[in-house]
């Protein structure tokens, strides 16, 4: 049977649950995930569960016996990267490219988690880009039932409204922007990105694994932002423990403004230290300190739960099951 244990990681300000499992599925950097009314979702190619948290506490111990299966509609091919929307925030859009010559350029389908029901072929008005890409992450807005998808090949970012089901479009990047975003942005899946509380999607660097847009930067001092309220672009310059760059790691947002990035590679090696803070108020970089570490992780998924950060699946680089016991030293 396949386990996912916890673990706590204390810092400065915060205590994170991680919940950590090594194994091979679909799994990798093919699984999301999203928490909805206290169910945490998980999405893959092949795969789609959920775990209930309604009793979620710190010495949760979660095994598959308590994973449930959502079936996929007949003939339904799962997107990449599903979203988060709806009025009450509770449903999952997974957008696929349709056929070349189909006049709507892409095909939207919902998943009501409240009713746990599927709706395919949704009607909506518009299109995304002329070369939208379907495996590019989403940032969704709560507040404005928005949703966003930086597009670097159409240089803007695809924005879908997912009350009045309304595709629409960001002002063009400026060049300096788009250069920035070629070169230093993960050009595969696109970047690590959150929306912090001021209306910003920031988009974190990763290590270029390709030597045709080299780069000098090799931490994350510049972070690519877009304004969701005046549509504009801009650099910030980041301060404090400023880490190297690193590939397939993820980034999560606090409710008190800060950004986890955990895991992930550099120079082919584990990314060290594995856990950094930004603090969106100053943009100043930490190190927090951990306890019972779990080791390598990449291609993983993280999510916040309440004030839990539950990291799941991806690599170990390693064939081992890992059993890590919770500690608590407050």
């Amino acid at each position: 049977m396949y386990y996912l244990f916890t673990y706590f990681i204390v810092s400065l300000l915060f205590t994170y649950i991680n919940f950590a499992h090594c194994w091979f599925f679909t799994g990798g950097s093919n699984v999301k995930s999203y928490y909805i009314n206290n169910k945490l979702y998980y999405v893959g190619l092949l795969d789609f569960f959920y775990i209930d948290l309604t009793n979620f506490d710190g010495n949760t111990i979660i095994d598959s016996s308590k994973w449930v299966q959502v079936n996929n509609t007949p003939g339904y091919s799962m997107s990449h990267t599903p979203f988060l929307g709806g009025n009450a925030n509770d449903k999952l859009f997974f957008v696929t490219n349709a056929p070349i010559g189909t006049s709507s350029g892409v095909y939207v389908d919902t998943f009501d988690t409240t009713l746990n029901k599927w709706e395919t072929n949704t009607s909506f008005t518009g299109k995304p880009s002329q070369y939208f890409e379907d495996f590019k992450p989403w940032t969704f807005d709560g507040s404005t039932k928005k949703a966003y998808s930086l597009q670097e090949i159409s240089g803007l970012i695809d924005i879908f409204d997912t009350v009045n089901l309304v595709w629409s479009n960001s002002s063009l990047m400026p060049q300096i922007y788009k250069t920035f975003a070629t070169s230093s942005l993960s050009a595969l899946y696109g970047p690590s990105q959150v929306l912090s509380s001021n209306g910003q999607i920031l988009y974190f660097p990763s290590e270029s694994s390709s030597t045709l847009y080299p780069t000098s930067d090799t931490t994350m001092t510049t972070i690519l932002s877009y304004n969701i309220i005046t549509n504009s672009w801009q650099f910030i310059n980041s301060t404090g423990q400023i880490p190297n760059k690193r590939s397939d790691y993820t980034a999560v947002s606090t409710s008190d403004g800060r950004v986890i990035i955990y895991g992930g590679t550099s120079n082919k090696l584990s990314a060290t230290p594995s856990i950094v803070v930004l603090n969106t108020s100053n943009y100043m970089w930490s190190t927090p300190s951990e306890v019972n570490p779990v080791g390598p992780l990449t291609s993983h998924s993280a999510a916040m739960v309440n004030n839990y950060m539950i990291a799941s699946f991806g690599n170990y680089n390693c064939f081992t099951f890992y059993k890590l016991y919770i500690q608590r030293n407050y």
